[in-house]
């Protein structure tokens, strides 16, 4: 009777091995087809680092680059990246610009603030300018004023006091003289006084 040889444990081994790279092959979708276990395994890993790194590149991107790029150059950079990366850096970047807005109205606010200071300060002098002039007026005005009032109450004066009367052959004649007439009726006595002297 013939006996059959033990099979060795490397032997016994091998359908074991044969179904965990069975089961590897068929579970392991990340690398593509597999054709070995172990391989494809290795494959896999390798080619999720080579794809993930431009995703590294994209995240160590700067404020100032991030904020800066195109549309078109974050969409590059974003190629490769996970959804949570991506909104992660979408956020950073929408931040950076807000607050870029934010500093950019402050500024703003702030030199419209200087502006209309300046503007105060120079409509302030011009008050105070023509103030200094509307009281210098006002001085002179007063003083206008004064001296007209004095020449009225003059001319009143002159009016109200009596006219001393001409004396000579003709005061009976004339009367009183009018203040208006006193030069002419002078002369009027001076020529009449002659002519009698003569005859």
């Amino acid at each position: 009777m013939l006996f059959k040889p033990a099979a060795s444990s490397a032997h016994r081994a091998q359908p074991a091995a044969l179904a965990t790279s069975h089961h590897i092959r068929r579970t392991n979708t990340a690398g593509g087809p597999c054709y070995r276990g172990m391989t494809t395994t290795n494959k896999g890993n390798k080619a999720l680092k080579v794809k993930r790194e431009p995703g590294e590149n994209g995240t160590t991107l700067t404020d100032d680059e991030l904020v800066n790029m195109s549309v078109r150059e974050l969409n590059q950079h974003l190629r490769g990246l996970t959804k949570e990366e991506i909104l992660q850096l979408k956020q950073r970047r929408r931040t950076l610009k807000n607050r870029g807005y934010a500093a950019s109205c402050r500024v703003k606010r702030v030199t419209q603030k200087e502006e209309l200071e300046k503007q105060k300060a120079l409509l302030q002098q011009e008050v105070d300018k023509l103030a200094t002039e509307n009281a210098s007026m006002k001085v002179e005005l007063d003083a206008l004023r004064s001296k007209y009032e004095a020449l009225q109450s003059f001319a009143r004066t002159v009016a109200r006091s009596p006219v001393t009367s001409a004396r000579g052959p003709m005061a009976s004649v004339i009367g009183p003289l009018i203040p208006g007439k006193v030069a002419a009726t002078s002369v009027i006595t001076i020529v009449k006084s002659k002519t009698e002297a003569r005859s």
